[in-house]
């Protein structure tokens, strides 16, 4: 996706990645027992001779003496600061050595030192402590949370996995019981076509790698699933600040354009007080100016904390100030994928698990995949008559923004979440059930059908969202507490394959239907910040409703056979006067959402 405004050749990654696979991350094991194989990536460089295997030391307390800490300072020089400093005490066999590397994030080649210290481990103790003191002014092991000091390193929390969950299968010869051993007979898939179709495109690493490529993440070097939760979320904050910041900016702004006038309406009181006000064209306002240029300033400060955190390739370019909306939003989509991230890791896994298994056990590793989402796929016959309705759905809600290809259905899964049984008394009792569109990103698909659509974190950016959406024509995900975005138009399907596709080269794409008890619905004409709470309080409402200025005529609308409302028929003007072109629809409660169907496409570009 390209969003608007400026953006960067920046990629996330790894800030340990080398330039091959000779130079990945030495990841730790978790228990002092599993020793460390050399094909994970140690360099034979630094040893004095070939190991069969080594240890990353661990104190009683079972903490592993390994850190990974990074430091981006956009403002510092032609080429800011943007950089990684790594230290690892490894046992070897009883000989202990401090191996360090540092350099700027993504180096083909990093400086790399190694420290020996034979026999004494008290040594090297003190020489990592002074290495992590030294970078990040906090004391080795961390006793309490690690604190940020300005100027220094910061500590890149990982979560505590089995590395050699994430090792590639297919490079690795130990998940054969002898070495060059003829590769195992498949156990045939029990799964319908269709749904092995689905599967193979929401599971396939290929088309999710590149689609985070579009996202500038390179999966080769970062290791998507070891950033820590806490990371990620610390990540969100930051998006928070700099999307209020970027708020703060535009509303001075305005006031500027408006000859020093505060764009916020006045209240009451002074509306009625009287007081003439002169209609002569005002300055604008030196103290504005002045507290636009510390905004700005703030948004460098930011930028250097968002990419310290969660460690970008940007080359020796000097890293951009994240200073619009739609690159807070790519930001956004980017933690998004990194939190998603483990689920797909896990089914990646139980299919090399798969493929490893014989006899009884055996199973195929797409139907292994299938049996982890917990999702029950049905294909619906072309003839059904719910494949007709929603065949209607897709070609009479064609937006007219998006001409530049035609939609053909692939096929549609009928899809049944056991889960979401356990809230059917709650759906139910709210009314005014419609089904409509989710798009999202393909590499967040198996996520949403695994956990459904899930509230958004409540430390992830708010404000604006609606007019932020379509201005960078992002995926519809509400940021506000609220659940996903669910639109009611093509535009979602649209943004759902402009995700996925980057050019008439890549044409699959996935959509989601659901059934939306929208209940009684708050009607809007822009964005506007609200939670479920308030919204049922002071307004008695259940959703909110984004009137478009475009959309299908009631009179052209359809009902499944369950009664939900299916909204067909050709966009026409309506009497909305707002920013949205289209009409959007916010629920705020996952009780509220059951996904009914997948619908896979293809584009035709040949138009």
């Amino acid at each position: 996706m390209a969003a608007r405004g400026r953006t960067s050749a920046a990629r996330a990654v790894d800030p340990l990645a080398g330039a091959s696979d000779a130079a990945r991350i030495y990841e730790v094991c978790s228990s002092s027992s599993r020793p460390l194989s050399a094909s994970l990536g140690w360099p034979p460089s630094i040893l004095s001779h070939e190991p069969t295997s080594f240890c990353a030391c661990q104190d009683a307390s079972g903490v592993a003496w390994s850190f990974m800490l990074n430091y981006t300072d956009i403002s510092y020089g032609s080429y800011g600061n943007n950089k990684f400093y790594m230290v690892q005490l490894i046992d070897e066999g009883g000989r202990y050595k401090v191996f360090r590397k540092w350099g700027r994030v993504g180096a083909a080649n990093p400086q790399r030192a190694t420290e020996s210290y034979q026999a004494s481990l008290a040594k090297a103790q003190l020489s990592f402590q002074k290495k992590f003191m030294d970078k990040s002014a906090n004391e080795w092991p961390l006793t309490t949370p690690f604190e940020r000091v300005r100027g220094k390193y910061v500590l890149v929390e990982l979560d505590d996995r089995d590395p050699e969950a994430d090792a590639d299968d297919d490079d690795n010869p130990e998940i054969d019981a002898s070495a060059g051993a003829e590769p195992k007979e498949v156990v045939p898939s029990s799964l319908p076509d269709a749904v092995q179709d689905v599967m193979k495109l929401i599971c396939d690493a290929d088309l999710i790698a590149q689609e985070m490529e579009k996202l500038k993440i390179d999966l080769k070097r970062l290791p998507l699933g070891r950033l820590s939760k806490a990371q990620i979320s610390q990540g969100y904050s930051l998006l928070q600040q700099l999307s209020n910041t970027l708020t703060e900016i535009a509303e001075l702004q305005k006031q500027d354009a408006n000859g020093g006038q505060s764009t916020a309406v006045p209240t009451k009181a002074a509306a009625g007080a009287g007081t003439r006000r002169s209609t002569r064209p005002k300055r604008a306002s030196t103290t504005n100016a002045s507290k636009i240029r510390t905004l700005k300033s703030e948004l460098k400060d930011l930028t250097s904390d968002f990419f310290t955190l969660i460690p970008h390739d940007f080359g020796r370019a000097l890293p951009p100030v994240i200073d619009s909306m739609a690159e807070v939003k790519l930001k956004i989509d980017l933690l998004e994928v990194l939190a998603d991230v483990e689920i797909s890791l896990k089914l990646q896994q139980e299919k090399r698990k798969a493929a490893r298994a014989s006899g009884a056990g055996a199973i195929n590793p797409l139907d292994a995949q299938y049996q982890m989402l917990n999702v029950k796929m049905e294909p619906l016959a072309e003839s059904a008559n719910e494949f007709k309705i929603i065949e209607r759905y897709v070609e009479t809600t064609h937006a007219p923004t998006h001409i530049q290809y035609k939609l053909k259905i692939r096929s549609i899964m009928k899809i049944a979440r056991p889960s979401e049984d356990t809230f059917y008394d709650v759906f139910q009792s709210v009314g005014n059930h419609t089904m409509l569109w989710h798009g999202s990103r393909l590499s967040n698909v198996v996520g949403i059908l695994s956990k459904g659509l899930r509230i958004a974190p409540p430390e992830a950016p708010s404000n604006g969202y609606i007019k932020l959406l379509l201005d960078d024509d992002g995926a519809a995900e509400g940021k506000d507490g609220s659940l996903a975005m669910i639109e009611q138009t093509e535009l979602s399907l649209a943004i759902s394959l402009r995700l996925t596709v980057a050019s008439s080269l890549c044409v699959k794409g996935v959509l989601i239907l659901a059934e939306v008890a929208l209940g009684t619905p708050y009607e809007a004409l822009e964005a506007e910040d609200l939670s479920y709470d308030s919204l049922k309080k002071s307004r008695g409402c259940d959703s909110t409703f984004g009137m478009g200025r475009m959309g299908p005529p009631a009179e052209h609308h359809e009902k499944m056979e369950g009664g939900a409302v299916v909204p067909i028929g050709e966009f026409e003007p309506t009497t909305a006067d707002g920013t949205l072109m289209y009409n959007e629809y916010v629920v705020y409660r996952q009780e509220q959402v059951k996904l009914r169907y997948i619908v896979t496409l293809d584009f035709d570009y040949d138009v």
